[in-house]
């Protein structure tokens, strides 16, 4: 039968040796084959990795308000802790009263609010570096409802919140933090009573908001914080106390600092303060609160409080051999004119810094030191006049016009020049014409009446004396000048003045 079939067979010969042929060419499975595709997926899930781990850096470094990334940078040292600021170091911000936080905030959904507090919290804990848009500061007068002191499981570890409505506004709520040292805190507490007024005043307070909070009865609650941390005292009260700046933050207690509990026992306590305080007609409008707490901020410099100038002990130019003595700086007093040997004290004649020639010197009139001869602008006396008035603290007198101490008298376009010379140990005083932008309960920030921003003096006034009300003019003379303190250039060009009314009417 196979002779039959001759093509059949040849056929199935062909088959048979095409798939023999096709089976030898077949590849075969190498052994590098899976390691290969392992690499591949090593090499993706690597990729994820970086991109993973990028993505994570570049949300921990922008978002420090999270838990998770202010532990990673505060671990690695890559946050500092929040600093106290100075007037003139402050960042660049805007003054909000209640009306326009209302007008701001008012609209915002909640989710508008949750983003501008972190947007608001996240600029404070970077100490405002490289901040975007302007920080929005509080301002007005407001009444404390009641106070808590702060726990390690809060926000601010240490301190006190006192949380306080607007005075013309109550649609406004402040939760007000007083971050100090742990053993001023029970002083601190014991201030903040309910009905004690805050003032929060333009350019003098500097209290910016860190969160805002919508209330379920529409009330708008806003965290701020003193980033000055000044020292305050209480016209009514146990005392003064000091605020520090927080070492760390616990953030993840989060804001805001008071529940909506605590809020509500706030409410409570203060509508029966206002019962307590109602007119025999029965009405609940309580009086005007006569206790309010007031910062206090004496004259520093960066090396701490600003000394008073002192000068070497004058002696008479003809005296005899004086034993030597180790020098020894003593606080300015009046000064009085020291007598050559057998005669009267001379004193030189009054004469402005840039005013004319003075006359030779008269024969052994004394001198200040051994260098500079004394230069008074105004006459001296025999017998300094007493002075008339003191500060709380007491740290300088003031005068009948016409009788303060000798010293220099600069006019207002010539005190730019300190800013680099400095007061050289000597009393210098300064005159002209001011025009007052921002007034306090004890300073008031002038400028030159020129409307001119590179110059601002800062002026300290007794409790004797208040201050010029904002907007009115100033002129000062020889006879009752302002006495400088201090003299900085800021890091925008601006002269910084600080100066004191040493004055009397």
């Amino acid at each position: 039968m196979a002779d039959l079939f001759p093509r059949s067979r040849s056929a199935t010969g062909r088959r048979r040796a095409t798939r023999d042929g096709f089976s030898d060419r077949e590849p075969r499975t190498r052994s590098g084959d899976g390691g290969l595709f392992g690499w591949s997926v090593f090499i993706l899930l690597l990729i994820g990795l970086v991109a993973l781990c990028w993505m994570g850096t570049l949300y921990v470094f922008g978002h420090p308000e999270e838990p998770l990334g202010y532990s990673v940078l505060h671990k690695f040292k890559k946050l500092e802790a929040p600093k106290r600021f100075t007037e003139t170091q402050a960042p660049r911000g805007e003054f909000l009263d209640a009306k326009k936080l209302l007008a701001r905030y008012g609209q915002m959904s909640p989710r508008q609010l949750k983003e501008e507090s972190a947007r608001l919290l996240r600029a404070y804990i970077r100490n405002y570096d490289a901040t975007s848009g302007s920080i929005p500061y509080v301002v007005g007068r407001f009444n404390i409802l009641d106070s808590y002191q702060l726990t390690k499981n809060d926000f601010f570890p240490a301190g006190v919140v006192a949380l306080a409505q607007d005075a013309e506004v109550p649609q406004v709520l402040v939760e007000h933090v007083f971050t100090a040292d742990e053993r001023t805190v029970p002083t601190l507490h014991r201030s903040l009573l309910t009905g004690l007024d805050i003032p929060v005043r333009r350019s003098l307070d500097l209290s910016p908001v860190i969160h805002v909070e919508k209330l379920a009865d529409g009330r708008l609650k806003f965290t701020t914080i003193p980033i000055q941390y000044p020292d305050y005292s209480a016209t009514q009260g146990p005392g003064g106390f000091s605020l520090q700046p927080p070492a760390t933050l616990n953030v993840e207690a989060g804001l805001p600092v008071l529940s909506k509990l605590k809020v509500a026992e706030a409410d409570q306590r203060y509508a029966s303060y206002r019962r307590r305080l109602a007119n025999p007609g029965g009405t609940t409008a309580a009086p005007a609160p006569v206790n309010e707490l007031m910062p206090v901020r004496p004259a520093t410099t960066t090396a701490g409080a600003t000394p008073e100038p002192t000068v070497a002990r004058a002696q008479p130019v003809n005296a005899g051999p004086v034993p030597p003595t180790a020098p020894a700086a003593i606080p300015v007093a009046p000064a009085v004119p020291v007598a050559a040997p057998g005669g009267e004290p001379t004193v030189a004649r009054a004469i402005p810094v840039n005013g004319a020639t003075p006359p030779p010197v008269v024969a052994n009139a004394p001198t200040v030191g051994t260098e500079v001869p004394l230069k008074p602008f105004l006459a001296g006396t025999n017998t300094p006049a007493p002075a008339v008035a003191t500060t709380t603290s007491g740290k300088w007198a003031t005068y009948q016009p016409g009788q303060m101490p000798q010293g220099r008298l600069v006019g207002v376009q010539d005190a730019p020049q300190l800013a680099g010379t400095g007061l050289g140990g000597e009393r210098v005083y300064l005159e002209g014409d001011f025009l007052v932008s921002a007034s306090s309960q004890s300073r008031a920030v002038l400028r030159k009446t020129d409307g001119a921003k590179d110059m601002r003096i800062i002026v300290e006034f007794p409790t004797s004396k208040p201050p010029p009300g904002e907007g009115t003019t100033l002129a000062r003379d020889a006879n009752r000048p302002f006495l400088i303190t201090r003299v900085e250039r800021g890091s925008d060009g601006t002269v910084n003045v600080w100066a004191r009314e040493i004055t009397s009417e």
